[in-house]
């Protein structure tokens, strides 16, 4: 590079920066000096690693993705036009090619090979060019004259949506299998038309392709922002989501994930409560520490840090583990986005470099966004050599074949794409000659049959040998190929037949992903040989996918007695629920008359009838109730479904069987009474008003008087308002049973009651009809104008009120006139803002703020989780304070509808029947729709009742939560927030630490019942104990004045449990930091505490009781739980709300 190149560049880098500080006339401290140097010294790197600058701007600016060639160039996509192209600018955005000619690590030759792309997010060379994401269209590019410069581009596929920047189509990946793997996030829609017909994928997912046949498919749905997806050694697919918490994902073909378009089912992450991660690869490379082949490295972009995880069989699948982090710093605008492995074996990491990173929730044109800077850094390990990369471009084809036996994947990888290029029957004839040898191991094989796939060319013999190997993971790898050559294989079903009966279940879930995949009729009795077997989660979902999938393929056969069901009644009942066929449940009808089916099992069969039956199936269900024998809680979940039924679709049996209905209400049967209420039946009415003078069952009482809503019930209820005896909250409950029959009325007595109210738990009551109800809020508004409620209780209402998400201005300014309330403060000024952010830096106290943080009034942790534990109504806050400016956390704490984050909009559904529900869309198929409630709990609601679906432009997070706080308050809480995810205490360390528990708060009952009974006849389960939710701090203690006392034992009791989800049965190590004054029950099983003990679990989830006695402890209570050596055991915590 000659000395005048090199000033202009360093002029230009000067010029660049000094206007990105100039900018807004914002604080220096607010944009990191952005010299390459000096970020490099901020990072910490695990023990080992060293870390260099391979390449920087100018060389190249804004990477947002990258991938070697099989020349040992790196290819990268780069946008300075992101996140949108401004009215009249030119798109320019670039395809950069950098080599390291002399081979020291630096890159020392940058190459623009391509210009005039619109926000290039996807790239992999091979084939004889390079394929690129433009928009909406995967372009292939070619060098016809070898002077590294596009000349032709050709548009292969296009019709991929566009309809947001950062989830259009992006990581693609070459796979073992030949084919070009790539991803789309949750906004996108794709329409593709391919020579085999138009493909579609609504939503997020992953798409595969093969170039020579034009063949594109959809490989797994679902994500909210997926920028990583990974093969391991044997061909099993991980994937990351940069958009929601649940670390590294398992994938496999089939697989449905969170956000999915139309999903009835999904699977779980193998990280619950793990920070968004970008970019994934593995480490398969010699130059690596061998403890660390097989792990998986990842971005924790917002966090400013490079993950490790290792991974481990688990069943069918995986578990996953987070290790040390690779790179670690508290520098601003280190945001690594794509990782990838060199040819030397060395860790590759695009350097997205930005101080700004969120999308939709900040600012397109926030002055601080880079539009100019971008790194590749490279991570080596300090002790090991590097690898050697072959030239494979001139090499004779033998000689690229034996670099399939390489001991790094990316030999392997390149040698595979590098057979793709030359003559078929050449690399078939060198294949078929080196798969003869003695010397070649399954590893060595798997590769060659991999390779045959690659280039599209059938071994069948190969495969069958692969099929049969000692080695499940090959086993399961071989299986595979069969899914893809399917419609190439002479037999297909012959091949996998004895793969389903395989003893290792990942075989199993294989076989019968090929066999939904190959679909006939014999496919399908195949598959129900696995229901014989032992059926983990993932199995579990292939089988329901496959029955769903292919009932019109065994209906049929299960009608004409063809199907393998003989001693398989469960598996029956299995696909007959999956498939949600109306004409499947005539085929359950004994099973529903029966008492041999109970508890769980029957209680989803008549689940099933409510969802799907007609007028007679619905007397089939109400019949069953009356079953001699029929178990309480079974009986009474019939009841609970036919009211359902009977709201939902007006559909009620054409026998009431009035009198023996009767007779279990007389008995006491409260659902029976809800039933006669619902169907509004004359006998009930006397029972119901005896029940008025019992205190548990008053409410129950008026609500179902309400349900009959005749004139002499309404009197009654009317009366009960009316009488100064009747308590609070029954009158609160009475006055929204009138509500069913006339809203203006109830209105007007809610609004007395709430005037006189001193507490805000019958005001609850009221609010929670008013606000799910058409109208509501405008009645009740005009019903409150004029009259004075208490502040405190006022200021709930307008919490509650807003919260809601529904056209409530009117109502909210009636309720803060009526409590007096002062205007919630309005966003602040510029200067305002400079002020309170140096203030949070020189005066604020994280401390502080976290216990401010905690405060039930501010309803954080109700609605937001920190790593995982919390609600989930809002984002995780794990790594805020890494990824958002202080103004912005500022912003949406005064003003939350200003900036909505993606995903967090509110769903507002009116359904036929008037009511209104509000919540945070989960799912949404053509069947049903489920909205998270701001509780935690999930809504299902079938999309026939729907009368109208809208998304708010309201923040399901209400304005003036933080009113109540004083300034130096509200500065303390920001100070907390806006360091979680830093380096620091308030980064959540790694490990599985209990952080979601529930405590007993101090009650008389549960004291007796400890007295009297004992612990462990107490906490059996079975006595609805008054469980309240807390959260550990950020360190993963909980403290131990917010567990309550018991005023069992002398008061010196507090207990606590958390939960665990078992997905391999077997041994689970709990670790305690301190057990002192503590011990562990589970299972019935009462163990005195010790810093590491261990519990065998049964598959399925797990409660863990901790009892505390206080006279003996003082400090905060920390968990862990770990995995046992030599135990299949495998457990993750419980998370959430």
């Amino acid at each position: 590079m000659n000395f005048q190149k090199l000033f202009l560049l360093c002029l230009l880098f000067v010029l660049q920066t000094l206007n990105l500080f100039s900018q807004r006339n914002l604080p220096q401290s607010e944009i990191p000096n952005p010299d390459p140097m000096k970020q490099m010294e901020s990072f910490i790197l695990d023990e080992g690693l060293e870390i260099n600058l391979f390449a920087s701007d100018p060389m190249m600016a804004k990477p947002i993705g990258m991938n070697w060639d099989d020349q040992g160039r790196l290819w990268v996509v780069s946008s300075r036009l992101y996140p949108h192209i401004k009215p009249g600018q030119r798109s320019d955005d670039q395809v950069i090619v950098l080599e390291d000619k002399n081979g020291d690590g630096v890159a020392d030759k940058s190459s623009v090979f391509a210009e005039n792309l619109l926000i290039p997010t996807g790239i992999m060379p091979g084939d004889g060019g390079v394929y690129v994401a433009n928009s909406t269209e995967i372009l292939f590019m070619e060098d016809l004259d070898g002077d590294l410069k596009e000349d032709k581009r050709t548009v292969v596929l296009s019709g991929f949506g566009t309809e947001d920047t950062h989830h259009i189509i992006h990581s693609f990946k070459g796979a073992p299998d030949g084919m070009m793997y790539f991803n789309q996030s949750i906004y996108i829609h794709s329409h593709v038309e391919t020579p085999h017909g138009v493909r579609r994928l609504m939503a997020g997912g992953i798409w595969h392709y093969r170039p020579e046949t034009g063949k594109l498919e959809v490989f797994s749905r679902g994500f909210v922002n997926s920028w990583g997806h990974i093969f391991d050694r044997y061909g099993q697919s991980f994937a990351t989501d940069g958009a929601y918490g649940e670390g590294i994902n398992y994938v496999f073909p089939g697989s449905v994930f969170f956000t999915a378009y139309n999903a009835k089912r999904i699977l779980r992450g193998l990280n619950p409560g793990q920070p968004k991660q970008c970019g994934l690869e593995i480490i398969n490379s010699s130059h690596f520490p061998d403890s660390w082949q097989g792990n998986l490295i990842t971005n924790d972009f917002r966090g400013h840090r490079v993950n490790r995880f290792i991974i481990s069989d688990s069943g069918s699948g995986f578990v996953s583990r987070q290790a040390k982090d690779l790179i670690r710093t508290n520098h601003k605008s280190f945001r690594p986005i794509d990782v990838k492995i060199g040819p030397d074996g060395a860790l590759y990491i695009a350097d997205w470099y930005n101080p700004i990173i969120q999308h939709g929730e900040v600012d397109f044109r926030d002055p601080r966004r880079d539009h100019v800077h971008g790194r590749i850094w490279r991570v080596t390990h300090k002790d090991r050599q590097l690898s050697k990369f072959p030239k494979l471009i001139n090499a004779q084809t033998a000689s690229v074949v034996e670099h399939l036996r390489s001991p790094d994947g990316v030999t392997r990888h390149f040698a595979k794409r590098q057979l793709r290029q030359r003559p078929r029957s050449e690399v078939v004839s060198e294949l078929k000659r080196f798969v003869g040898r003695d010397d070649l191991d399954a590893e060595d094989k798997l590769e060659i049959l991999w390779a045959h796939q690659a280039i599209n060319h059938v071994n069948e013999d190969l495969l069958k040998g692969l099929l049969n190997s000692k080695d499940h993971r090959i086993r399961s790898a071989a299986v595979r190929v069969v899914y893809h050559w399917k419609d190439e294989l002479n037999a297909p079903l012959s091949l996998v037949s004895g793969a389903i009966n395989d003893d290792h279940p990942r075989v199993r879930l294989e076989a019968i992903s090929t066999l939904r995949n190959i679909g006939t009729a014999q496919a399908f009795n195949l598959i129900m040989d696995a229901f014989d077997r032992e059926i983990d989660s993932n199995i579990d979902f292939a089988l329901w996918l496959a029955a769903r999938e292919l009932k019109s393929v065994w209906l049929p056969l299960l009608e004409e007695g063809k199907l393998k069901i003989k001693g398989r009644h469960k598996a029956l009942q299995f696909i007959l629920k999956a498939s949600e066929e109306p004409e499947a449940l005539k085929l359950l009808a004994s099973s529903l008359s029966s008492t041999d089916l109970k508890g769980a099992g029957f209680r989803e069969l008549s689940s099933l009838y409510a969802d799907l039956g007609d007028s007679k199936d619905i007397d089939l269900l109400y019949a069953s109730a009356f079953v001699e024998g029929r178990e309480k809680e079974d009986r009474n979940h019939v009841f609970n479904e036919l009211i359902r039924v009977f709201k939902d679709r007006s559909i009620q049996p054409t026998q009431k069987r009035e009198q023996e209905l009767l007779k279990l209400v007389r008995s006491g049967n409260e659902a029976g009474a809800m039933l006669s209420g619902t169907w509004k039946i004359e006998g009930v009415k006397a029972i119901l008003i005896k029940w008025l003078n019992d205190d548990e069952k008053s409410i129950l009482a008026v609500t179902a008087l309400g349900e009959i809503g005749d004139v002499s019930s309404l009197k009654t209820l009317i009366k009960i308002i009316d009488d100064n005896e009747t308590n609070v909250e029954t009158k609160a409950h009475a006055i929204t049973a009138i509500a069913r029959s006339n809203l203006l009325q109830s209105a007007a007595y809610a609004s007395e009651l709430m005037s006189e109210a001193k507490t805000p738990k019958p005001v609850k009551t009221i609010l929670e009809f008013f606000l799910t109800r058409k109208d509501g809020p405008n009645f009740l508004a005009d019903a409150i104008s004029g009259k004075k409620m208490n502040a405190n209780v006022a200021g709930e209402a307008v919490r509650m009120t807003i919260a809601s998400g529904g056209e409530t201005k009117k109502l909210i300014q009636e309720l803060s006139k009526a409590g007096s309330l002062q205007t919630v403060q309005a966003g602040l000024s510029d200067s305002e803002m400079r002020e309170l952010m140096n203030l949070v830096k020189s005066e604020g106290s994280p401390q502080r703020g976290e216990d401010i943080y905690r405060r039930s009034q501010l309803l954080c942790q109700s609605c937001h989780a920190i790593a995982g534990a919390g609600g989930a109504i809002g984002p995780d806050l794990v790594s805020l304070g890494s990824s958002a400016p202080i103004d912005y956390i500022v912003d949406s704490l005064l003003e939350p509808a200003k900036k909505i984050k993606e995903g967090y909009h509110t769903t507002v559904v009116t359904t036929k029947q008037g009511e209104v529900i509000t919540g945070g869309l989960v799912r949404d198929s053509d069947s049903e729709l489920v909205l998270r409630m701001v509780d935690g709990s999930f809504k299902n609601i079938k999309t026939s009742v729907i009368e109208k679906k809208e998304i708010s432009p309201v923040s399901l997070m209400p304005p003036g939560l933080t009113a109540s706080l004083r300034k130096d308050e509200f500065i303390d809480l920001i100070s907390f927030l806006s360091a979680l995810g830093k380096e620091g205490e308030y980064k959540v360390p790694s490990g599985r630490q209990v952080r979601r528990w529930r405590v007993l708060p101090k009650d008389s009952r549960t004291s007796g019942l400890i007295k009297t009974k004992g612990i462990q006849f107490t906490l059996n389960g079975k006595n609805n104990l008054p469980w309240k939710p807390v959260y550990s701090y950020v360190d993963g203690g909980l403290p131990l004045a917010e567990m309550g006392i018991n005023n069992g034992f002398n008061n010196r009791l507090s207990i606590a449990k958390f939960e665990i989800e078992v997905s391999v049965a077997g041994k689970i190590g709990i670790r305690l930091k301190n057990p002192k004054g503590l011990q562990l029950l589970t299972g019935g099983e009462m163990i005195e505490a010790k810093k590491n003990s261990s519990f065998t679990f049964s598959q399925g989830r797990q409660e863990i009781y901790v009892i505390v006695d206080t006279d003996v402890r003082e400090s905060n209570l920390f968990i862990e739980i770990v995995d046992v050596d030599g135990s299949p055991g495998a457990a993750e915590l419980v998370t959430g709300f």
